[in-house]
């Protein structure tokens, strides 16, 4: 049986090849972490945290506070998950 857990991971590396065809180079961070993904690219920087599913509202509103502290930085803050076609939808916060 595959756990949520599994299910998230395997996710996760699916954004992470997804963003590495792109051009970026992508670092997965190990655990349940904030944020799953640093992706960089000619400079720029993005935090990714990584849902399956588009989140609820309450979940939005936590993922966008946590990503407040990391655009002091310069850094993107991004949210990805599958929209309705299954397909990764990268949206930044």
């Amino acid at each position: 049986m595959v756990t949520n857990y599994e299910r998230g991971r395997a996710f996760e590396y699916r954004v992470k090849q997804y963003l590495e065809k792109q051009g970026y180079f992508v670092v997965r961070s190990a655990g349940s972490h904030f944020p799953d993904l640093i992706a960089i690219k000619h400079g720029k920087v993005l935090a990714i945290e990584v849902k399956r599913n588009k989140p609820s509202p309450s979940i939005l509103q936590e993922v966008e506070q946590k990503a407040k502290e990391l655009m002091r930085y310069g850094i993107t803050p991004c949210l990805a998950y599958l929209d309705g076609d299954g397909k990764i939808k990268l949206v930044i916060l």
